[in-house]
C-alpha cells in the first residue's frame, strides 16, 4: 500500500511539474508573439560602472528581456531583438569597464574606431531615392511543361517589391518622338533587367503578401498614433522574417510564406503584435 501510494505520489509531481513547464512555455510563445522590439527603443544608461536597477524603471527594464535562455539556431534567444536586449542590460548592470576584460583589447579597439569613422562619415545621404512605386523592366522566368522560358516585362514595384508584373513583355521598338536616343535607353533599359536576378511566379507571390504585410504594419502605427515611416518599417520586417519563431515551429516566417498557408500564420502572428513597431 505505501509503495502504491508513494507512485501515485510521484506521478501527481510529475504532472504538476509537466503542467508548470506547459505554462512556462505559453508565457514564453506570448512573450515572443508580442515581439519585444520596444527593447531596443528603451533608454539605457551604459557608462562605465555597472548601475542598479530599482524601481519602476527596474521592473520595466526586467520586463524587456527574453523570459528564459534557450539555444534557437545556435544562438541565444529567439531573435536579434531579445539578444539585443539582453545585451544592453547586462551591459549597464555590469559596466563598460568590467566588459573591456573579455575579448583581446585589439578587438576593442578595432571596434571603437570602426564605429568613430561610421559616425564621422555616415551614408551619402544624397543618393538618388527610389520612389516607393515605380515601374522598371525585369527578366521573369516562366514554367512550362517542356521547359522553363523567359521574358523581360515590365515590373511594377510597391515599397520596392515587384507585385505585378504587365500582361505583354517589354516591347523593345521606339518611335521618331522618343528622339534620337531613344533606342539607347531601351538597350540601357534591356541590359539593366539581364544585370538583375531573375524573378519567379512565386517571386510575385510573396512580394505581394509582404506588401500586404507592410501596409498593415503602417495602419497599426497609424492607429497608434506614430509617424508612418515606410523604410524603417521595412527594414524591421525584414529583419523580423530571417528570424526564427516558436510560434512557427522554429522556422522562419520567409520560409513558411512560401504557402498559402504559411502566409496566413505570419499574418496570424503579427496580428497578434501590441507596440514595438518604429514610427
Amino acid at each position: 500500500m505505501k509503495s502504491m501510494a508513494q507512485k501515485n505520489c510521484n506521478e501527481e509531481w510529475r504532472m504538476l511539474r509537466e503542467l508548470a513547464e506547459t505554462i512556462q512555455d505559453l508565457n514564453r510563445y506570448q512573450d515572443v508573439s508580442r515581439l519585444n522590439v520596444g527593447a531596443l527603443q528603451m533608454e539605457w544608461d551604459i557608462g562605465r560602472a555597472g548601475r542598479k536597477w530599482t524601481g519602476k524603471d527596474g521592473l520595466a527594464k526586467l520586463d524587456r528581456l527574453p523570459g528564459r535562455l534557450e539555444l534557437l539556431g545556435g544562438k541565444l534567444c529567439a531573435s536579434e531583438t531579445e539578444r539585443s536586449a539582453l545585451l544592453a542590460g547586462l551591459l549597464e548592470n555590469l559596466g563598460l569597464d568590467a566588459v573591456v576584460r573579455f575579448g583581446r583589447i585589439d578587438d576593442w579597439q578595432k571596434a571603437i574606431a570602426a564605429r568613430v569613422e561610421a559616425e564621422r562619415n555616415p551614408p551619402d545621404s544624397g543618393e538618388i531615392k527610389t520612389p516607393p512605386r515605380h515601374w522598371n523592366c525585369r527578366v521573369i522566368e516562366f514554367p512550362s511543361e517542356d521547359e522553363k522560358w523567359f521574358a523581360i516585362h515590365e515590373v511594377y514595384y510597391e515599397h520596392g517589391l515587384p507585385v505585378a508584373y504587365s500582361e505583354a513583355a517589354a516591347d523593345p521598338s521606339w518611335t521618331e518622338d522618343d528622339g534620337p536616343d531613344a533606342g539607347l535607353n531601351q538597350l540601357e533599359k534591356f541590359r539593366a533587367a539581364l544585370s538583375k536576378p531573375v524573378l519567379t511566379l512565386s517571386d510575385f507571390e510573396i512580394a505581394r503578401a509582404k506588401a500586404e504585410l507592410l501596409n498593415k504594419l503602417g495602419q497599426k502605427v497609424d492607429d497608434s498614433g506614430g509617424v508612418r515611416d515606410m523604410n524603417a518599417l521595412l527594414a524591421w520586417l525584414d529583419s523580423w522574417l530571417a528570424e526564427p519563431h516558436l510560434e512557427l515551429g522554429g522556422a522562419t516566417p520567409a520560409l513558411v510564406m512560401a504557402s498559402e498557408d504559411g502566409r496566413l500564420q505570419v499574418e496570424t502572428l503579427l496580428e497578434r503584435m501590441r507596440g514595438g513597431l518604429p514610427g
